[in-house]
């Protein structure tokens, strides 16, 4: 594979058919998109969720996908930072975090302090808590997340790789050419006295070694870096082969790891239970309030028609067709509802009555007046006001029940009446 980003090639490993299902993640050519190293990531958390899971988990797998995952943030950080003339001088800006996560990042120049890798490694942790939560979960996110913390982190390791190296650096470098090449000039012409001229010959050449032991010095860090890589892998390896000798051991009592499975699913199975009852619980609790809220509405409500009526009854030469004035408890006038047809009394009276309907005799301001109503809408009237129970069909009819007439007109009346 070639070094340069351009042309490096990231190749994922094999991937089993169910996290194919998933996302079948493919070789990167070059530098990684944001989907491609979105991708990663969703198959590593499917993953880790069920490495542990007999005959399905692959911990090989796992350590494989954090390897690739580690390749193609490695490749984002180089075209990105490779450039950087004083890597000291550099700025690794966070992403900007949702609300609900309360951790607080800010951006970092040259290599962080242990406190601030610290909190970004707790604000990643915060945020895959809403994995499971798509509405409060972003896979962008997480990425940019993850890669931040990826590239202070080789900030910090290149910050100490070249502490190191420097501590190392060969002060006597100069002294010990010259002593040797005082040595050679020696054997070649032993009658010569020239020793010190040599000297200083090679110390004015100075300049063009200390080139050519930046140069070595800056092969040493890379081969410092990958032999670190190495052993890195090397301890993935061992533990991988670890967990494998685990697996190995563990497969020789099936009863006992199918018994254990069993006891493991029926603890979640009871969880799961309880959750759900405290979540009927908490659902059921929830209606109480809403149910207490409809309750004092409808009691404001019927204060509010109460007020309504209190001003028309105060107002001087109040006569029958006042009547039309009275809203019922849906704030409607008999003109403007459709539970009367939109019939007015007034209209009713002048226009639809006879002398066959009985008169409501009706006291407004202490006068008793008159007032008919047909008998085909004296059921609509009394739902109208709301108060038609025990006199209608049901609750929206405008039929009486036969023989309920007379109660009906009765209960009319003395409902207008208290309201005049």
């Amino acid at each position: 594979m070639s070094t340069y980003p351009g042309t490096r090639v990231c190749l994922p490993p094999e991937l089993p058919p169910y996290l194919k299902k998933i996302r079948d993640i493919k070789p990167i050519i070059g530098i990684p998109s944001d989907e491609e190293v979105i991708g990663i990531h969703t198959v590593v958390r499917v993953a880790n969720r069920v490495v542990d899971v007999q005959d399905m988990g692959d911990p090989v797998l796992v350590a494989q996908l954090s390897e690739h995952l580690f390749n193609a943030q490695m490749v984002r950080y180089r075209s990105k930072y490779s450039g950087a003339v004083f890597p000291e001088n550099t700025t690794y800006i966070p992403p900007a975090l949702p609300a609900h996560v309360l951790v607080q990042l800010g951006p970092i120049t040259g290599a962080p302090t242990e406190e601030e890798v610290v909190g970004v490694q707790k604000a990643i942790r915060s945020y895959e808590q809403f994995a499971n939560v798509p509405s409060m979960f972003d896979p962008h996110v997480n990425m940019e997340l993850s890669q931040y913390l990826f590239d202070i982190q080789m900030a910090k390791y290149t910050q100490r790789a070249g502490e190191s190296h420097a501590s190392y650096l060969p002060h006597k470098t100069p002294v010990t050419i010259v002593e040797q090449s005082t040595h050679l000039a020696g054997g070649v012409t032993t009658s010569t006295n020239n020793a010190g001229t040599g000297a200083d010959i090679i110390e004015s050449n100075y300049p063009t070694q200390a080139m050519q032991n930046t140069s070595i010095l800056d092969a040493l860090e890379r081969s410092n870096r990958l032999a670190e890589q190495t052993n890195q892998l090397v301890e993935r390896s061992n533990q991988i082969a670890e967990r494998a000798n685990q697996l190995v051991e563990g497969s020789a009592q099936p009863i006992d790891q199918f018994n254990r499975l069993t006891v493991k699913l029926n603890e979640l199975f009871e969880r799961w239970n309880g959750h759900f009852e405290k979540s009927n619980q908490l659902a059921k609790e929830s209606t109480k309030p809403t149910e207490r809220l409809g309750d004092i509405l409808e009691k404001v409500n019927k204060v509010l028609v109460a007020i309504q009526h209190a001003i028309i009854r105060n107002h001087k030469g109040n006569t029958r067709f006042t009547l039309d004035c009275l809203v019922n408890e849906n704030g409607e006038t008999p003109g403007v509802s459709s539970t009367v047809d939109y019939w007015d009394l007034k209209s009713l009276f002048e226009h639809h009555t006879s002398s066959i309907d009985p008169p409501f005799p009706i006291h407004i301001d202490g006068v008793v007046q008159d007032f008919r109503l047909p008998s085909w809408k004296l059921g609509a009237f009394l739902n109208f006001y709301g108060i038609g129970e025990g006199l209608c069909e049901n609750g929206s009819s405008t039929e009486v029940y036969p023989g309920k007439y007379y109660a009906a007109r009765a209960r009319l009346r003395k409902y207008w009446t208290s309201c005049l």
